[in-house]
């Protein structure tokens, strides 16, 4: 069953919106077409995604992923839409939850073998996080070279690795000088990021943060692409540098496609929940081109979720997640629900 919330549809705000929310206009025809004034969000749901003892249906993960890129695009082939054959994709996942929460295999498997279907190579596919430690926990089978879908991380906190790019850099003196490595002022981005892969999907898990408040897509993406960004976790600079981060041109223009894993999320205790009495199950899946009104989106979510365990609001918690609003107004996307449109998918 499809609900649709308004009948206009999107990729952003106006073109500037579009292209800050990280859509390469050019990829796809169907997306750049749409009316400009509304933000385009789909969001599918499954009652049978995953049972009470949180083990996942795969098969419903691709007919949710396939039912939700085909809302979003109105195509029956939207990867086709988005990517070409040669393209380099990154998955961009979280596991910085460790086990009780991170982006679902199913999901990232899921990804893949559409990619695949789409025309591209597996060997240009590349699952990835910051840490490769944190991957491993999460299940994930480290494949740097082999053939196959590559899956590895720019970091590993076990080891000497380091895939960083020493030429690429993100300079902020606007931080806490106290969390700086080596006393620089500046993070160098993952080299993942900008030599491996030729566009990411940024795939984002529903989290809360005990920091930011939420982690969603625009921390995804601040906190996953840099090292050296422990200077930004007092709660007055962390907005700022995720909304700044993303407003690189090369995050805009890289970062293709926006989606939150909702399968299962975290609404207290993160980003590294200690119980599973922290983690709740929406069922769901939200896609879009606009990052920041998923943000919106999701944060609703979490609060909805917090209010109902008689949980104090993020904001009455001292975690306000305000990086929403300062990416907003730094034209990444809509954070205002009147300028959603939200096309709801139920699935059984």
């Amino acid at each position: 069953m499809t609900r649709k919330i308004s009948r206009r549809q999107f990729v952003g705000e106006a073109s500037t919106a579009a292209v800050g929310a990280g859509l390469l206009l050019g990829a796809s025809d169907a997306l750049a077409k749409a009316a400009p004034s509304k933000s385009k969000v789909v969001k599918v749901t499954h009652a049978r995604v995953v049972d009470d003892k949180r083990a996942v249906d795969a098969a419903a993960v691709r007919a949710m992923l396939r039912r939700s890129l085909t809302e979003l695009t109105g195509s029956e082939q939207p990867l086709k839409q988005l990517f070409k054959p040669t393209d380099r994709v990154g998955l961009k996942i979280n596991c910085l939850g460790k086990r009780r929460i991170h982006t679902h295999k199913a999901l990232v498997e899921a990804w893949a073998a559409e990619l695949q279907a789409a025309g591209l190579k597996a060997e240009n596919i590349i699952v990835w996080d910051r840490f490769e430690d944190h991957m491993k926990k999460c299940g994930y089978t480290i494949n740097a070279a082999g053939p196959g879908v590559r899956c590895f991380g720019t970091e590993d906190r076990t080891s000497t690795l380091d895939r960083s790019d020493a030429k690429a850099r993100y300079a902020s003196k606007r931080d806490s000088a106290d969390g700086r490595k080596d006393g620089s002022s500046a993070s160098r981005l993952s080299s993942i990021f900008t030599s491996e892969c030729d566009k990411i999907v940024n795939l984002a898990i529903l989290k809360d943060h005990g920091l930011a408040g939420v982690t969603l897509t625009l921390k995804n993406l601040a906190f996953g692409l840099c090292d050296n960004n422990r200077r930004f976790h007092a709660r007055e600079d962390i907005g700022p540098f995720i909304a700044d981060f993303c407003a690189r041109p090369d995050v805009k223009q890289k970062v293709v496609l926006h989606m939150i894993d909702g399968i299962e999320g975290c609404f207290d205790g993160g980003p590294a929940p200690s119980s599973d009495d922290q983690v709740f199950q929406p069922r769901s899946l939200w896609v879009s081109a606009d990052p920041v009104a998923l943000d919106r989106l999701g944060a609703d979510v979490i609060e909805e979720r917090r209010a109902q365990a008689k949980l104090p609001s993020l904001k009455a918690d001292g975690r306000d997640p305000r990086h929403i609003r300062l990416a907003a107004k730094r034209g990444l996307g809509t954070d205002d629900p009147k300028r959603f449109d939200l096309v709801e998918v139920k699935l059984v």
